[in-house]
């Protein structure tokens, strides 16, 4: 299910991107999975064997991430990442490294523009590591900083937990 518009394909029409540009794709990518509830997007921006440490959330591997983290996002909130600062080591030809600072907002799933709808709001610092398969680059370990939040963090607990 795709929601919030429809996102553009994981590999973009047009001249070829920089090797800098297709790890910076990589991470948006990746974040564009969730604020779009597209699966193809994320399937596509990491390993299956990607390691992510992300909000003090860990998971191992493609199917945890999308299990315990992207499903739960993409049937309970709306969001919105920014992603800026972007730095990108190319460090081979088929791997690099890449920081940047996102924001994200969430907020219920359908209630973000009522105005008077909590949301909740937070800052990080990511580091990551990225590999190229093929001829795409991936997300291979993402792990972030969170530095602060504001709002209902009740937001992003799962229905139905304590």
């Amino acid at each position: 299910m795709v929601q919030n518009g429809t996102p553009l394909p994981a590999k973009l029409p047009g001249p070829p991107l920089s090797d800098r540009d297709a790890i910076a794709d990589a991470c948006y990518r990746a974040f564009a999975s969730i604020d779009q509830s597209s699966e193809e997007l994320l399937q596509s921006s990491v390993t299956p064997d990607v390691y992510t440490d992300i909000a003090f959330k860990v998971c191992d591997g493609y199917d945890e991430l999308r299990n315990k983290v992207w499903t739960h996002v993409n049937e309970n909130v709306d969001t919105i990442h920014y992603l800026t600062n972007m730095r990108v080591s190319v460090d081979t030809e088929t791997t690099a490294r890449v920081s940047f600072v996102a924001q994200a907002v969430h907020c219920v799933l359908g209630k973000g523009y009522e105005a008077d709808s909590p949301k909740f709001i937070t800052g990080a610092f990511y580091n990551c590591d990225a590999v190229k398969v093929d001829d795409l680059w991936k997300l291979k370990k993402m792990k972030s900083t969170h530095v602060w939040c504001t709002g209902d963090h009740s937001i992003m607990r799962p229905p139905n937990a304590q």
